[in-house]
């Protein structure tokens, strides 16, 4: 099981996302990970979100949108405005051929990225709104 977490700014209408170039390959992934050591889905979002890039999730605060392909996806409002840097495994294997870049996405610009999976960016508009 896998749990990603949409982190949605209301008054940007943007979500964070993380830009990937890797092996030639430009596309766009929501943060998140794999769970560890029989993990609930939420714990793996909230600590995935803080490995990666260092915001700390209440549970609280999270919402579960849906499932897809065996991965769980939740949502989490927040106020901070500027895109965090990326830490974690994913800072370590970064490299000028393989980048992490977070950055955040207007929701009307969610159908003109290469968001993987593909079909994830028509479901992630219809839960948000």
């Amino acid at each position: 099981m896998r749990a990603r977490v949409v982190i949605y700014n209301p008054e940007l209408k943007a979500i964070l996302l993380i830009h990937r170039l890797k092996n030639e390959r430009d596309y766009w992934v929501i943060p998140g990970g794999g769970a560890e050591n029989q993990e609930a889905p939420i714990e793996t979002a909230i600590r995935e979100i803080n490995e990666e890039l260092k915001i700390k999730l209440l549970p609280e605060k999270l919402k579960r949108l849906f499932e897809i392909d065996n991965e769980v996806i939740f949502l989490a409002q927040i106020k901070q405005i500027k895109a965090p840097r990326i830490s974690g495994e994913e800072k370590e294997r970064s490299s000028t051929k393989n980048i992490y870049e977070p950055a955040w996405v207007t929701l009307k610009d969610l159908t003109t990225i290469n968001l993987m999976p593909p079909e994830i960016a028509q479901q992630l508009l219809e839960s948000i709104k």
